[in-house]
């Protein structure tokens, strides 16, 4: 059990522009930030680093791919795993009313525990909802929710709001498939090591499937009916989410990087990482440089 500190309370009118009901933020987490409650509904999600969740009375070990739905009156606070600056812990954090909500209530099932988090937290064992990423299936989706806010383009709030309902699905669907389904891919951990340390090579499916023993149709059925998507566009994720690691931590130019991580056409890397991200490689090296300079203690 940790010590209990003293907590603050945080109000969403320090963070929500007026008659705006979501707000996002990248914050690079240190020892200074205190223990909190909010009047609002946080999703967080561990970008980069480890540490520990600080969560009511108990402490839960964190890396990347963490995520984290905080519902209000939760107390919480991130901390990396050592003061030391080389040891980095950075949270995308999506904050919102639950006002916002409100049109979409019906989406979701009202006896699963995403529904419950959200509207009746109190109702529940835990007060906060924890899933790990393990599939990346909610990384390249958090990413283009921030980039969406800091772009702000036309009707940049009905996407976050739908990507934000979008999030919510998802893990309710995982919830109730965890509780119904066996795996349905037991070698699917084994893949996704595989592609994380070979992204760079020109792999395909045939190759990786020969690696695995299995056929080319077999493995992209399983794999699609496991991850939601093709082998394809979670190869396309794992190459942009690392050019996205380059392009904020580096000086490399753009070109390096895309060979780096497996593309040599720069017409097709451009392309890609347009649709994945919704701006071009430089365009997000200067948000990113901005946001920096700009950035304040969430």
């Amino acid at each position: 059990m940790a010590l209990r500190e003293r907590v603050k309370h945080l109000s969403g009118d320090l963070f929500f522009d007026e008659n705006m009901n979501i707000f996002l933020n990248r914050e690079l987490e240190s020892f200074s930030t205190a223990q909190h409650t909010h009047d609002f509904v946080e999703i967080n999600f561990v970008g980069e680093g480890c540490g520990y969740h600080y969560i009511e009375d108990q402490v839960i070990p964190i890396k990347q791919g963490d995520l984290f739905v905080i519902p209000i009156g939760t107390s919480h606070v991130y901390r990396p795993s050592s003061p030391k600056q080389d040891k980095t812990l950075v949270i995308y954090n999506c904050i919102f009313r639950v006002e916002l909500l409100n049109d979409w209530k019906h989406l979701l099932q009202k006896d699963s525990y995403t529904y419950n988090i959200i509207y009746n937290p109190s109702q529940c064992s835990e007060r906060w909802l924890h899933f790990q990423d393990k599939h990346d299936t909610f990384s390249a989706m958090i990413l283009n929710m921030y980039s969406e806010y800091l772009k702000r383009n036309a009707g940049f709030e009905t996407l976050l709001i739908a990507m934000v309902v979008q999030t919510m699905v998802l893990l309710q669907r995982f919830e109730l498939k965890n509780e119904t389904e066996p795996a349905v891919f037991s070698k699917l951990d084994e893949v996704v090591h595989y592609i994380k340390y070979n992204y760079t090579q020109n792999i395909t499916v045939q190759h990786v499937a020969d690696y695995f023993y299995l056929s080319a149709s077999h493995f992209q059925r399983l794999f699609k009916k496991t991850t939601g998507l093709t082998f394809t566009q979670y190869l396309q994720n794992v190459r942009i989410q690392k050019c996205c690691e380059l392009l904020k931590s580096t000086d490399i130019p753009i070109y390096q990087i895309a060979n780096q991580v497996g593309y040599l056409d720069m017409k097709f890397f451009h392309a890609l990482f347009r649709k994945k991200t919704g701006i071009t490689p430089r365009q997000y090296r200067q948000n990113f440089q901005e946001f920096e300079d700009k950035a304040t203690s969430f």
